[in-house]
Formats: C-alpha cells, structure tokens, sequence
C-alpha cells in the first residue's frame, strides 16, 4: 500500500467515525422520520455526497488492483 493510498483510508475512516455523532438523526431518517427541516435537507445532502465518494472510490480501488 502506498502512501497516498494509506492516507485516503485513514480520511475515510475519520468521516465514517465522525458520523458517528449523527447517528441519532440518521436513524429517524432511515426510520421515515421526515419534517423537511433544513437540518434533514443538509444531512441527506452530506449521506448522498458520503455515498457518492465512497462508490468511487470503491470504484477506483477495483480498478486499480
């Protein structure tokens, strides 16, 4: 594993442990708890963009080895 390859795990593992904090919210939302808060509109924004990235980088990983 090189370096750079090293470092992007580690900055993967450090936003999925910080999510960690937001899995109260997360878990009404995965239950339908929906008010179309900004709030909600903003986390939903962050798990689509979170989901996006990782799909890459998944991706990009398959690719490469």
């Amino acid at each position: 594993m090189d370096p750079e390859q090293a470092q992007e795990i580690s900055e993967r593992d450090q936003l999925w442990a910080s999510l960690r904090a937001l899995l109260p919210e997360i878990d009404r939302l995965a239950a339908g708890e929906f008010d179309a808060s900004e709030r909600q509109r903003q986390i939903i924004l962050l798990l689509a963009r979170i989901v996006r990235a990782e799909m890459g980088f998944r991706a990009h990983g398959q690719a490469g080895g």
